[in-house]
């Protein structure tokens, strides 16, 4: 594609979502013949869609392609459609980000070692004013080799996440609705891919259950009570997709009864997290973030690389 005019808008709350001049710099100096106006607020990115050929934004709406008709392509950093769903007209593509694997890995990498080894345990009681928590940790740290990791959502993420798990010696089974049939080539002899419906026959052997799944009503409380019963008590369920696929209720009760041993969550079904949320409370080994699993100071990088990647083709 030849490329005359590009508009950037990409400003958020988060600083590191947020375009930086050194980035914009990086466009312009792979599209020097491109006019490549950089907008920091809704209304500059209004004025100067006119004559917009590619839009580098997340924040597009769908009223908007009515005063864009020169547009092309919209370049998303958001990893779930369902952030902005957008309907475009013929002739324009959306085209979302696919960067975020390696750095949800390594939270996803941070939280297992962090159960695994006692780090969650021991600042636990740090915090409560225990100054040698050492018979709080027996019997609760466990090598993180030799485990299996059972990851539902196998697309980028989820791929991302399993390649990370690879040199720690853990053994993968990935889950898609349609499992392709090439293996990726980091997987080792033991990795599986398999379809949706074997999950149920494969949560008993889990030792950590890993969502990463989108928001759509074919994921709404797929990890419900009955399945929450499936894993052993010893397992950690770890969740960096979507919220809704949890049954929370189910989660804080199996929590709170000793049934599941740990949950890391970066998503829940409503955000922000309320107080009156099932998961708000202070359950034994509830571990919360909220929503920041690819914070990064690099992200903005990896998109732009993304995006030069995209236009340059």
């Amino acid at each position: 594609m030849k490329v005359d005019s590009i508009v950037v808008y990409q400003e958020a709350s988060v600083p590191c979502f947020c375009m930086r001049k050194e980035q914009i710099a990086r466009l312009r100096q792979a599209f020097p013949a491109a006019r490549v106006t950089w907008c920091r607020s809704e209304r500059a990115c209004l004025r100067a869609l006119p004559q917009a050929q590619i839009a580098v934004t997340w924040a597009f709406r769908q009223a908007w392609f009515e005063r864009a008709p020169r547009l092309r392509a919209i370049l998303s950093s958001a990893a779930g459609r369902d952030l902005s769903p957008l309907a475009p007209p013929p002739g324009v593509t959306v085209r979302y980000g696919t960067f975020h694997g390696p750095l949800m890995a390594e939270t996803v990498l941070g939280m297992m070692l962090a159960f695994e080894r006692g780090l969650f345990t021991a600042y636990a009681h740090q915090l409560r004013g225990d100054l040698w928590p050492r018979s709080a940790l027996y019997g609760t740290m466990r090598l993180l080799r030799g485990s299996h990791a059972v990851i539902v959502g196998f697309g980028h993420i989820g791929r991302a996440i399993g390649r990370q798990l690879k040199p720690f010696g853990v053994r993968v089974t990935g889950f898609r609705r349609t499992p392709p049939a090439r293996r990726p080539p980091w997987f080792g002899r033991d990795d599986r891919q398999l379809a949706a419906d074997q999950l149920d026959a494969v949560l008993p052997e889990a030792d950590h259950l890993i969502l990463v799944l989108p928001s759509d009503t074919g994921t709404d409380r797929l990890i419900d009570a009955a399945r929450l019963a499936r894993l052993p008590r010893h397992a950690v369920l770890y969740n960096v997709g979507r919220g809704n696929c949890v049954d929370e209720a189910a989660l804080a009760r199996a929590l709170q009864n000793g049934e599941l041993r740990g949950a890391c969550l970066d998503v829940f079904a409503r955000e922000p997290l309320t107080p009156d949320s099932p998961l708000a409370a202070d359950l034994p080994g509830l571990v919360r973030m909220p929503h920041a699993s690819a914070f990064a100071d690099e992200y903005m990088d990896r998109f732009m690389d993304e995006v030069i990647t995209w236009l340059s083709r």
